[in-house]
């Protein structure tokens, strides 16, 4: 009997800038539409904390140092596979964010609570804000 499990990675970040407001990406894509925080897939050559300063680095075009703050997993239901997810918060000093495919903007915390969340996004930020779990299992499946 295998152990083996195939498990696919990804990252998201929560940005905060020096006026303590939040960095959104409002995604258009169908498999996560809505607001939500810049991240992606490590690549098979990187580390987890290379792949989030990568993925911020292409999404937002800023520099920064996450920091590493809980894991979400669930099954993906398209794929079949297992996605673990590592969720991490970085600050900035930098306001200026560069033109992208998904609009990129900064809101407050009262913003971001009033808005409709990419995903199970909503049920992270507990994590993300550190008020809570530092894990989080969907268990929709």
């Amino acid at each position: 009997m295998s152990r083996e499990l195939q498990v696919e990675l990804t990252t998201m970040c929560m940005i905060r800038n020096q006026k303590g407001q939040i960095l959104i990406q409002d995604r258009q894509k169908k498999d996560w539409p809505g607001w939500t925080f810049p991240g992606g897939h490590v690549e098979k050559s990187e580390d987890i904390l290379s792949a989030m300063k990568r993925e911020i680095k292409e999404e937002t075009g800023l520099e920064v140092l996450p920091f590493l703050v809980g894991i979400s997993e669930w099954l993906n239901d398209s794929s079949g596979k297992r996605e673990l997810a590592a969720l991490f918060v970085a600050k900035t000093m930098e306001d200026y964010l560069k033109d992208t495919e998904e609009p990129l903007l900064w809101v407050s915390e009262e913003e971001l609570s009033q808005e409709s969340l990419a995903g199970t996004l909503n049920q992270l930020l507990p994590i993300f804000f550190q008020e809570k779990q530092f894990y989080f299992k969907d268990n929709s499946e």
